[in-house]
């Protein structure tokens, strides 16, 4: 689920205003060449990142992507605020749990064909079924009925502050049925291979090498799309991302050298806050060592850790991760949830180390005596010194010198198939609310292969929970049992960075770890 960023919390915030309907587009409008606007490249992932299927995209690049070519009832408009998108209107109950969405009458899909209701139960459905790492997110929906083709009924198991925020996310986009059983397992691998209803079309996949889109002029927002063509480059080293960045072929970049920064400070380097929490991952599946089936070896890896000593290697403004949830999520009066939660660390980091060395000795690897060989693996340069840092701490405190870093070129691929011992994880929020953050070690939900029924018992209670302190509670219950579990120990909370080349453009939206490029404008 996620490598993402944020604006701040009121750019996440639900957008209350409505829009009006646009005069309707005839289905089969003649599309024409894009004219008037500009071309620019960017680069954001690797092809291993690189999925637009929207019922199985899971990295931050594909979402950035699938954000241009497809389009929710929700969507961000140029400020980055949630505004409806393919809805015209929608209704509530008084209780909050039925919403009467109509859709707009000139949505279309890229081959001319109208965007229906029924569009929308069937990428629901889908999703559901694809059992990918989002197949939950719309698991408090208990219905949803296509009235008619412009007319979506939807009935929730429980009134939900966020729910703007899950439907304008692109996993709960629409997706056309005739498409998908057309082409089986290929289905959005290439440009023919998928439809498109959002601002753009794929027209380019090179694989392993770049991806072109065009925008569409049947869009029925194209006037406010100011971009005519994204060339999308295909990169995974971060070194070679930002030299493309400092010679002007690409205009952003999400990846660069953490050692690069302080030259980058004032030369495209953006800071924004976020809802992001960078961990350690140990594999408990069956293809994982069997060494760390053993909490008490998970626990002692995580408490020698020097994550001060980390936060100052990166050198980016990081924050001490004490909890698995982030800062910045509040209930009413203010107070953050995490400064509520008890610690998965002490104030001293010596301490933690002493713990952790009594651990290591119960297990019976006492001075890191027999612990087994371990392969640690990372997806970029950046990682890998972090990650080496993080070895170079256990072998320090614990004895323990069997464990290699090794970065791998189809890094997502090999964690989620549980080719990994340990693994970089980080995780980047999709909407402002606990829940987020909590679903990711929910059985089924992870990389790590962690289940733990008081864990899911807890969370399914705390979003179902209308009392906050009472649901606040729940949360922290999670919190508790992922402490004494540790199938992760988060680090530090990072801020989100990006390069991107303000001196001669402006327009970009960031938001959740996602990139939109529509609204670019040049200086």
């Amino acid at each position: 689920m996620i490598r993402k960023g944020l604006l701040n919390v009121l750019a996440c915030t639900v957008a209350a205003a409505m829009i009006a309907a646009l005069p309707a587009a005839a289905a089969e409008t003649e599309k024409e060449a894009p004219s008037g606007g500009i071309s620019i490249s960017v680069t954001d992932g690797s092809e291993d990142a690189m999925d637009i299927n929207t019922a199985k995209v899971a990295t931050l690049a594909g979402m950035s992507v699938c954000r241009h070519l497809f389009e929710g009832l929700y969507k961000l408009d140029e400020k980055g605020d949630l505004v409806p998108g393919q809805l015209k209107d929608e209704k509530v109950s008084d209780d909050g749990k039925t919403y009467t969405f109509t859709l707009r009458d000139d949505i279309t899909w890229s081959d001319g064909k109208p965007v229906t209701a029924g569009d929308f139960v069937y990428g629901w459905k889908y999703l559901k079924d694809s059992a990918g790492d989002y197949s939950t997110l719309l698991d408090l929906i208990t219905d949803a009925t296509a009235k008619d083709d412009k007319t979506l009924v939807v009935t929730l198991a429980y009134p939900c502050a966020y729910f703007h925020s899950l439907l304008a996310f692109p996993s709960a986009y629409p997706v056309r049925e005739d498409i998908v059983k057309a082409n089986g397992d290929s289905y959005a691998t290439d440009p023919d291979k998928a439809v498109y209803n959002g601002p753009y079309e794929l027209t380019d996949w090179t694989h392993q090498q770049s991806m072109t889109l065009t925008k569409r002029t049947d869009y029925y927002d194209a006037d406010k799309i100011t971009v005519d063509n994204i060339s999308w480059e295909l990169m995974s080293d971060s070194a070679t991302m930002a030299n493309s960045f400092k010679s002007g072929d690409v205009i952003y970049s999400d990846t660069y050298p953490e050692e690069d920064a302080d030259s980058l400070m004032d030369n495209g380097l953006h800071f924004e806050e976020g809802y992001n929490t960078y961990c350690t991952m140990f594999n408990l599946g069956d293809s994982g060592n069997e060494v760390l089936k053993d909490a008490r070896v998970r626990k002692a890896l995580s408490l020698a850790i020097d994550r001060e000593r980390v936060i100052n290697i990166r050198g980016l403004q990081d924050e001490l991760a004490d909890t698995y949830t982030p800062g910045g999520l509040t209930d009413a009066d203010g107070t953050e949830f995490n400064s509520t939660v008890t610690p998965w660390f002490s104030d001293d980091h010596q301490k933690d180390v002493d713990e952790a060395k009594e651990l290591m000795k119960e297990a019976g690897y006492e001075d890191g005596k027999d612990f087994p060989a371990l392969r640690y693996i990372v997806n970029n340069d950046s990682r890998k010194t972090v990650a080496e840092a993080i070895v170079s701490d256990w072998k320090d405190a614990l004895g323990i010198d069997s464990i290699t870093v090794e970065t791998v070129e189809n890094f997502f691929s090999a964690r989620e198939s549980g080719d990994f011992d340990i693994a970089y994880f980080g995780w980047y929020m999709d909407y402002p609310d606990i829940s987020n953050m909590l679903v990711t070690m929910t059985t089924g939900q992870n990389d790590a292969k962690y289940s733990n029924t008081k864990y899911d018992d807890a969370y399914n209670k705390a979003v179902a929970e209308t009392d906050e302190k009472v649901r606040w509670k729940d949360y922290d219950e999670c919190e508790s049992i992922l402490a004494e579990d540790r199938p992760i120990t988060p680090i530090l909370h990072s801020k989100n960075s990006y390069l991107f080349d303000d001196t001669n453009y402006d327009g970009l939206v960031y938001y959740c770890g996602n990139a939109f490029f529509g609204y670019v404008t040049q200086k």
